[in-house]
């Protein structure tokens, strides 16, 4: 299986207006069909992406003109409704979100993010896999390069084999790649569904599109950290 993911938010618990951070998983069951839908939505709102681009922080989807990549923290209410209700149309994908409450860290587990970036995606697996909710098959996992600085990348492969293969959690190995988000088509979704659930955290604001999300079958499950009780 094919697992994209990035994240939306910071992991700090002594930032006002930051109570959570999101990450997003991005399950492909079919990922050429999938590639051809990312090109078709950007082909279809390419001028509009553009004025977005333009309006905000210049050069993050575009540079001269020439498109980059998707950035969820570029769209306007309007282009994350446009997104949903495109990707939702056909079921080519599984999603998973885990949210953390910064508010519920203590200091030093902030210490150094990484750790609780890795610890709780380790902690949001082994549910999925424990309840059914992803297949027990070998998983190749897809980054952000900027998840993880350069001395840890190498981590997160050795840290999920050990604690979910070795200990008989899951009968396959996983494979961790770390990509520039601007050569990866399905990384890009993933920052747009994080950043969209980011945005319902803060707002209340897109609580239909989630839904549909829910009733199209794509959205699985959102995994809470810490855990309650």
């Amino acid at each position: 299986m094919n697992i994209y993911i990035d994240e939306s938010g910071s992991i700090n618990n002594h930032i006002s207006n930051n109570k959570y951070f999101v990450i997003a998983l991005v399950h492909v069951l079919k990922k050429d069909q999938l590639k051809r839908a990312y090109k078709r939505f950007v082909s279809a709102n390419f001028d509009s992406l553009l004025e977005l681009d333009r309006k905000k922080r210049r050069g993050r989807m575009f540079l001269n003109g020439k498109f980059k990549e998707l950035k969820g923290a570029q769209f306007d209410r309007d282009m994350k409704r446009r997104f949903v209700d495109f990707f939702s149309r056909k079921q080519l994908f599984e999603l998973f979100y885990i949210r953390i409450d910064n508010e519920k860290l203590n200091d030093h587990f902030c210490e150094n993010t990484a750790r609780v970036f890795n610890y709780t995606l380790r902690l949001a697996l082994e549910y999925f896999l424990r309840n059914g909710l992803l297949p027990n098959e070998d998983c190749d996992l897809q980054l952000d390069e900027r998840n993880e600085k350069t001395e840890t990348k190498f981590f997160l492969e050795n840290y999920l084999n050990t604690e979910l293969a070795l200990n008989g959690i899951f009968s396959g190995n996983f494979f961790v790649s770390y990509f520039d988000s601007m050569n990866n088509d399905l990384i890009q979704l993933a920052d747009v569904f994080a950043n969209l659930y980011y945005s319902h955290l803060q707002t209340n604001g897109y609580g239909k599109e989630l839904q549909l999300l829910k009733e199209m079958g794509i959205l699985k499950f959102i995994f809470e950290f810490p855990v309650a009780g």
